[in-house]
């Protein structure tokens, strides 16, 4: 307001005063009365004088204070574009990481919104990953956060990640195309710099754990966000998991959560066709895999031989534990699984052992066995292999029960065999000298398995030779090699 307006408001406001005012040197008071309201002040000399001036004063302490905001807005938007700003933001990142290195290539900046076309972080020391590329990024930022060397991330949003294997020992990773891996220089100190990311969803990611044997997953999407200090929960969807010894897998969902130095799998659920798999377990950073499978329905051919693909079908059931370390050259190789597993729908066709034993025993059955029931408990590590409880039955043809072990490719396994009567009818001798014991509608004899997997000799063979008699000794040589057959057969469906 201008000096002559104010001087101007006050004379009018003094017409407005009553009659009985008083008026003191250098001081005027004022009376008002509004409806049934009345009310008064009175301003000294001095008070009189300086209002105005305040008036002047207070207009330009907002100019300034204007002027002040314009320039550290235009300070503050060179920061954020500059090297000093990138390699903070990098180093924030590699602490949250864990990483030896951390970069991101140059920044645009839209209002809160920054955009990156890459990001690279590097690891030499063997712990979860060797280098993350990220690609197209998207962050919108909460600068309130800068004022406390906090970088806020509300929520980033990424296109593509790769991630892969830790390293087996030192090595300096190369840097992406576009991006320079080289360390922030000695003048700059980005010490005390932390990213307070809030939530990171990631269209596509990429995580190789392992080259030789291949395995790893491919195409899922992630969505992160924070638990706590240190911890992140991690839902998954989509994508395909790849293991040795196993087909692609499909992924449908996977719960699981980060709490530093262990990956905790809530539940992963996977699929191949109509083979389903259920995953728990944790990952423990440099050190082990703790992991639980429970399988339903899984097609079997695809984790067999391949001679035995088209001999052998079925679907297991059941569950095993896996573990493996972590963080050593050969941990792929030091695998080990154990658990229990059951086979339904099993069918054992093609197999010219079945013809001869059909033939011999006039029992067409055998030519197409049906696997009535299949199971076993199993521990399987790198240089040995244990089956115990194993049961294999063709119902009311022939049942195999037993344990073995397989250490530097040679088998020591014990069985019982049973065979119905209808069957031996066709073995001379064997009910009364061989197959004395009699249960659950079998006939039963001990076999003893040993020797080389290749080429293993049994006990029982000898026997039912013996047994038939020297007036059937051509017939015998017959059932021999019929009976030696037969007992590759079985080997094979066991080891197989």
């Amino acid at each position: 307001m201008a000096r002559a307006g104010v001087w101007g408001f006050w004379r009018q406001m003094g017409r407005l005063a009553v009659p009985g005012l008083t008026r003191a040197s250098g001081a005027k008071s004022f009376e008002f009365r509004i409806s049934n309201f009345e009310f008064s002040f009175r301003l000294t000399g001095p008070m009189y004088r300086l209002l105005p001036r305040l008036g002047l004063a207070l207009v330009a302490l907002l100019v300034i204070l204007l002027a002040g905001v314009i320039v550290a807005r235009v300070l503050f938007t060179r920061y954020l574009h500059s090297e000093a700003f990138r390699q903070a933001l990098g180093q924030g990142a590699a602490n949250a990481l864990n990483a030896n290195h951390a970069e991101f290539a140059p920044l645009e900046f839209d209002g809160s919104m920054v955009y990156g076309e890459k990001f690279r972080a590097t690891r030499d020391d063997g712990g979860g990953f060797s280098s993350i590329d990220a690609d197209q990024l998207r962050a919108t930022l909460d600068w309130h956060g800068m004022l406390h060397h906090t970088v806020q991330v509300d929520e980033m949003a990424i296109q593509r990640v790769n991630i892969e294997p830790p390293a087996t020992g030192p090595a300096v990773a190369e840097s992406a195309p576009g991006v320079s891996a080289t360390p922030a220089p000695i003048g700059f100190e980005p010490k005390g710099w932390t990213v307070d990311l809030r939530k990171t969803v990631i269209n596509e990611a990429n995580w190789h754990w392992s080259d030789d044997p291949p395995g790893g997953i491919t195409g899922t999407a992630l969505t992160l966000t924070p638990d706590g200090q240190n911890a992140w929960v991690i839902a998954a969807q989509g994508g395909t998991l790849q293991a040795a010894g196993w087909p692609a897998l499909d992924l449908d969902t996977a719960s699981m959560r980060w709490q530093s130095p262990t990956l905790y799998i809530n539940s992963a659920s996977l699929h191949n066709g109509s083979s389903r798999l259920t995953v728990t377990g944790s990952v423990e950073e440099r050190q082990s895999v703790n992991l639980r499978v429970q399988l339903d329905g899984v097609d079997v051919q695809p984790l067999e031989a391949r001679d035995w693909r088209e001999r052998l079908t079925g679907r297991l059931t059941g569950e095993a534990t896996v573990q493996a370390p972590l963080g050593t050259p050969d941990a792929a190789r030091e695998v080990t699984v154990s658990g229990s597993l059951a086979m339904v729908e099993g069918q054992l066709t093609a197999l010219p052992i079945l013809d001869e034993i059909g033939t011999f025993t006039h029992t067409e059955r055998f030519r197409q066995l049906e696997l009535t029931r299949a199971s076993a408990d199993f521990t399987r590590t790198p240089d040995r292999l244990e089956v115990r409880n194993m049961v294999v039955e063709s119902e009311g043809l022939i049942r195999v029960e037993g344990s073995y072990t397989i250490v530097n490719g040679q088998i020591d396994g014990t069985f019982q065999v049973g065979l119905t009567p209808a069957t031996l009818q066709w073995i001379p001798g064997s009910q009364d000298e061989i197959f004395v014991d009699s249960r659950g509608g079998y006939r039963w004899t001990p076999m003893r398995l040993t020797g080389p997997v290749d080429h293993p000799v049994d006990d029982l063979t000898p026997r039912l030779v013996a047994a038939a008699g020297n007036s059937l000794i051509q017939g015998a040589q017959g059932l021999e090699g019929t009976v030696k057959k037969a007992g590759e057969g079985v080997l094979d469906l066991l080891l197989h």
